[in-house]
């Protein structure tokens, strides 16, 4: 695939090894406060930390408030291994843009052909929202993490995927943006 998106003129991009650090000390200490959370609330649940829990109400805040520990732990721990395993490992480009379409190896490992791009724009500064064909995202092998956030949109009448360009290096997100934009309309214009 390397010689087949090199021959298309490509464009690669790496992520910051600076800013993976910052992601990766923000998920271990976002990892152990939902840990201690949860661990205090299941001390209390058990009465190991002051008197027995007797009212329901104390049971429920405290049950929910366990439960909100737990899946901190599940996100955040995620979060981390996945930063861990991008900042440790082999330093590769995460995002290819060639005149075919691009690539982003942290939705996916397959060409997103500029055809099938909808609408693009620019999400809160740190991504660029793609509002691509559902037919085509049907075909795409997308990682858990990607399936999980597009259903969590999907909930709320999003139907787009978005690119994260905050740990980019050397791309701000409005020049990619622009990057983006010109290579959909040379495609409209040919």
């Amino acid at each position: 695939m390397s010689g087949e998106l090199e021959a298309n003129n490509c464009m690669e991009i790496y992520e910051s090894q600076v800013r993976l650090g910052f992601f990766l000390v923000g998920g271990i200490v976002m990892t152990l406060s939902s840990l201690l959370t949860g661990g205090v609330c299941a001390g209390v649940l058990l009465g190991l930390l002051g008197r027995p829990l007797t009212t329901t109400r104390e049971f429920i805040s405290v049950g929910s408030m366990l439960l909100i520990g737990g899946v901190g732990v599940f996100f955040f721990g995620l979060i981390t291994i996945q930063a861990a395993g991008r900042l440790f490992g082999p330093r590769t480009p995460v995002l290819f843009l060639t005149r075919d379409g691009f690539k982003d190896v942290r939705l996916s490992s397959e060409l997103i052909p500029w055809s099938k791009i909808l609408s693009l724009d620019n999400y809160r500064n740190s991504g660029l929202r793609l509002k691509i064909d559902r037919q085509f995202i049907r075909t795409l092998r997308l990682s858990f993490l990607v399936q999980f956030g597009m259903t969590l949109s999907q909930l709320f009448g999003y139907h787009t995927l978005i690119i994260a360009t905050l740990p980019l290096e050397n791309m701000p997100t409005r020049k990619l943006l622009e990057i983006m934009r010109d290579r959909i309309g040379r495609l409209n214009n040919a």
